[in-house]
């Protein structure tokens, strides 16, 4: 197969896993990618030979995952935990390596004792995100998801640098403690520290490009992606770890102080987008190619062997080695952490059922995944002695094979031990939290308003009091207000073209407001509760553009936005006649629902009035005078913003919030700050 055909072959295997994952709600998504790949290569009938360079499919591969990973750390959590992430990221992968390699030439002395070391390097990294990607009853504590996320970025880096030596013996045919141990040191804290002052200097380009005004979403997130792929090729060019460079630039970029603001949050955005599709993709390779690498994989090595039962009987045994070992040490190290608690929680116990049932859902929640399978691809075909290793698709088949037990284990075993709590009254407290921090917005903005302020304040007041109006709706009645809400904007798209038709409105303003309410509908159909008036309000932003137009300019404008706002006060007339009719002539709930929908339509019909209120006060304006009316809009839209985050977090530091809750307030408000800002250009 054409190198070609192959890559889009793959990626359209990748794509349709995309969709079966949404109907194999069991199966995990690697399992599911796995399963098509396998299929497929049947149905190719010419196994899949993937022959590449070790250093491509590290930098293709590895360190964009690495990189991704770094990303996702939660700060504070893995500062607290660091002791436990390097025991198990550094400790448990180096003892694993060594048990594992020892054994491994024990029940199969055909496999020399350095191949043997090299798979229990492989079997050191863990794939955390595939437990993210078949977790969806799954429940881990805040700890459990620090270890795991940790453990997952940093023993990809000592299982590489491991396996990298285990490979470098296996090919020289020696291996000198003296020479492995200075030349580890070099590779280690070299990688380490090219990394970091990389990610540093990573930093420090972004900023400074966004303090001379080059403020360019595009450069951020293309600078960002690039970023894992230049930092390993440098660190390699110096003879240190690329892989570690990698890992360590990333955690610079990530713990490094963030700045807060609109462009901020739109490169958050962007970059996140990205990076999901990205590493989706990359990961999606990787298991499809695994998938149809198991024939080949599977058929040498069952051919060749004199008993070929015995492989499937190594694969069990290898993966009993490295679970239990994994368990042994989790549990160890949960004891000797249960033991520091005591000393300032008296009582605490040791060693309970508890305990051993957290410390089993950890090690079953590592499951080896993309990165042992890629670091397995680029094992040597030749040995010292310039023969061919024979054992490559023997080890390459006994890592596939606790692969895929590894990750049937945490599909089928992690949710019964840790099955997802029923969390449907916390979206109730969060709601109510959120509705206490904007009344404090809403009281702190008119504190501070003045005679020059009031009808800036009151239009950023009003849009607040909408969001906590769709707050406070009861869950009871969201499927009948979402049910509602596409009623009438298909009503209110049926009336805009009889407005059309009828020459009451010009064919641009309504082709403007079909738009608005394509948008509108597609908020709605989210279900989404937060945020679906504040979409609407968005569509001030056609007016929020005359900023910095010439006067010509600002009188076309002027006239456009003055006809696309009395269209939207028709539009809203029409919803309010609708809603009063269903109030009529519904049962309760139904009515219910609809009289509260409609004092919301009310609300936006008596703000879109009061802008043509402000526009016909501001005709004798000069220009200037207007642009600095919307410029006072738009201020204190902005401190509503910086209100909004400090109550965010004065609520998370007085424990009233938790991290994931203060996290997803924030991640709101930054999507806000976004949509503000695109409308003011």
């Amino acid at each position: 197969m054409e190198t070609f055909d192959l890559i889009l072959l793959v990626l359209s295997v990748v794509l349709v896993s995309a969709v079966l994952d949404q109907l194999l709600t069991r199966l995990a998504l690697p399992m599911v990618q796995i399963m098509i790949g396998a299929l497929l290569a049947s149905v190719v009938g010419e196994p899949l030979h993937i022959s590449t360079s070790p250093e491509l499919f590290l930098v293709l591969f590895i360190a964009p995952l690495l990189f991704d990973e770094s990303r996702k750390i939660n700060k504070q959590m893995f500062v607290r935990n660091l002791g436990s992430i390097l025991s198990l990221a550094i400790g448990l992968v180096l003892v694993s390596a060594l048990a594992i390699g020892f054994a491994l030439n024990w029940l199969a002395p055909t496999i020399p004792l350095a191949g043997a070391f090299a798979l229990g390097a492989m079997l050191g990294p863990t794939d955390a995100a595939a437990v993210t990607a078949l977790s969806r009853s799954l429940e881990l504590n805040t700890r459990q998801k620090s270890l795991l996320s940790g453990e997952a970025l940093i023993n990809d880096a000592s299982g590489i640098v491991s396996f990298q030596f285990a490979v470098a013996a296996l090919v020289t045919g020696a291996f000198h403690l003296a020479e492995a141990g200075a030349s580890f040191a070099v590779s280690f804290f070299g990688g380490l520290t090219t990394g970091a002052l990389l990610g540093l200097l990573a930093v420090i380009i972004l900023r400074s490009v966004r303090a001379i005004g080059l403020e360019s979403t595009v450069f951020h997130v293309v600078f960002e992606v690039l970023t894992p792929f230049i930092i390993f090729l440098v660190t390699e060019e110096i003879h240190a770890s690329g892989i570690l460079g990698v890992a360590a630039a990333g955690l610079v970029m990530t713990l490094f102080p963030q700045l807060r603001s609109s462009y901020q949050a739109r490169v958050r955005l962007v970059s996140s987008s990205v990076w999901e599709v990205l590493t989706f993709v990359i990961n999606g390779v990787v298991f499809v190619l695994l998938g149809m690498q198991l024939p080949y994989a599977i058929e040498h090595p069952w051919e060749d062997a004199t008993n070929p039962i015995s492989l499937v009987m190594l694969i069990f045994a290898v993966t009993f080695m490295s679970v239990a070992l994994r368990f042994g040490w989790i549990l160890v190290m949960e004891i000797l952490h249960k033991r520091k608690l005591s000393r300032t929680v008296p009582g605490t116990e040791l060693l309970n059922s508890q305990v051993v049932r957290d410390a089993a859902v950890t090690t079953f929640a590592g499951p080896k995944g993309a990165v042992t399978l890629s670091i397995s691809f680029t094992l040597p075909y030749t040995i010292a002695d310039g023969s061919l290793f024979t054992q490559r698709d023997e080890l390459i088949f006994l890592a596939s094979g606790v692969i895929l037990l590894t990750l049937l284990l945490a599909n089928f075993v992690v949710p019964v031990l840790a099955p997802k709590a029923d969390n449907s009254g916390e979206e109730q407290k969060l709601a109510r939290i959120h509705v206490e921090i904007l009344n404090r917005v809403v009281r702190a903005l008119r504190e501070q308003s003045t005679a020059a302020t009031a009808m800036p304040v009151s239009i950023v007041v009003n849009e607040y009091k909408l969001q906590i109006r769709e707050l406070s709706e009861d869950d009871e009645h969201a499927a009948v207000l979402q049910q509602l809400r596409t009623e009438v904007i298909a009503d209110q798209e049926l009336y805009l073209q009889e407005l059309k038709d009828t020459d009451a409105i010009d064919p641009e303003t309504a082709r403007i407001c079909s738009v608005i309410l394509r948008r509108n509908l597609s908020v709605v159909s989210t279900g989404k509760r937060r945020g679906i008036f504040t979409s609407l309000m968005r569509t001030q932003a056609l007016q929020w553009r005359l900023r910095g137009q010439r006067p010509d300019e600002l009188r076309e404008s002027a006239r456009r936005s003055g006809k696309t706002r009395d269209a939207q006060i028709l539009l809203e007339v029409r919803a309010v006649q609708y809603l009063g009719g269903v109030v009529d002539h519904s049962v309760a709930e139904r009515a219910k629902a609809a009289s509260r929908l409609k004092t919301d339509h009310e609300v936006l019909l008596r703000m879109y009035r009061r802008q043509r209120q402000m526009a016909g006060d501001a005709q004798g304006r000069a220009s200037e005078d207007r642009a600095q009316l919307w410029e006072s809009i738009r201020t204190v839209e902005e401190e509503g913003f910086r209100l909004e985050l400090g109550f965010i977090q004065d609520m998370y530091e007085a424990g009233t919030l938790s991290r994931a809750q203060a996290t997803k307030l924030r991640d709101s408000v930054y999507l806000l700050q976004l949509n503000a800002a695109e409308s003011h250009h």
